[in-house]
């Protein structure tokens, strides 16, 4: 089947970039047959692009980790702030604006971390695609290199069982060949001397 396909067209396979949206391709390291098939491989480029894919996704929960926390710490200020509002207003602490104000300043360092780690996950999904791409790429490059040298050894271990299929119909006809010979000499020798002189002989000769 790839007889003709030589290593240097593998090298040079180029693919669609859009080919990932169109095909609805997943992501690869989250894709049971592709890591059954290419998970453990030794192909540098396989291993490098794996990794940082890999690297790249646990970055990604991390940061969603993140501003799920943050949005609590928020919501925790928040409330706070309600808290130490209503005493101020109802004159029950006034000595509380000062922690009213700390409260209002971390609300407010809050919000800057969490827009920049959602700026940061907004251009996550970009880079994972990406990655995922060049992981293809080197999948299929790899793969076809694999194709290749498999289809070869599949067709001489087909050839060798060919081989040892007219070797071993050879030896069966001449098993049989051996069979009938013996069977058609007891035969003849049976019916020259009788079985008593045929046995005579047997342990003469046999034992």
């Amino acid at each position: 089947m790839f007889a003709k396909f030589g290593e240097d067209n593998v090298n040079n396979i180029e693919l669609d970039e859009n080919i990932i949206l169109k095909n609805r391709v997943p992501i690869l390291v989250r894709d049971d047959d592709w890591m059954e098939l290419f998970g453990e491989t030794d192909d540098k480029n396989i291993k490098k692009y794996k990794k940082d894919l890999e690297e790249l996704l646990k970055e990604q929960k991390k940061i969603e980790r993140e501003i799920s926390h943050w949005n609590k710490e928020k919501l925790k200020c928040m409330r706070m702030i309600l808290g130490i509002s209503d005493a101020i207003n109802n004159g029950e602490k006034i000595e509380s604006v000062d922690l009213l104000d700390e409260y209002k300043e971390k609300i407010y360092w809050i919000n800057e971390t969490i827009d920049e780690l959602t700026f940061k996950l907004e251009t996550i999904p970009r880079d994972i695609r990406n990655l995922n791409y060049e992981l293809l790429k080197a999948t299929v490059n790899y793969g076809y290199i694999e194709l290749k040298d498999k289809e070869e050894k599949l067709s001489n271990i087909s050839s060798e069982l060919e081989d040892l299929r007219e070797r071993l119909r050879s030896i069966i006809n001449e098993k049989h060949d051996y069979e009938e010979w013996i069977n058609d000499t007891y035969t003849f020798l049976h019916r020259m001397l009788g079985s008593k002189e045929i046995e005579r002989l047997d342990r003469e000769i046999f034992e």
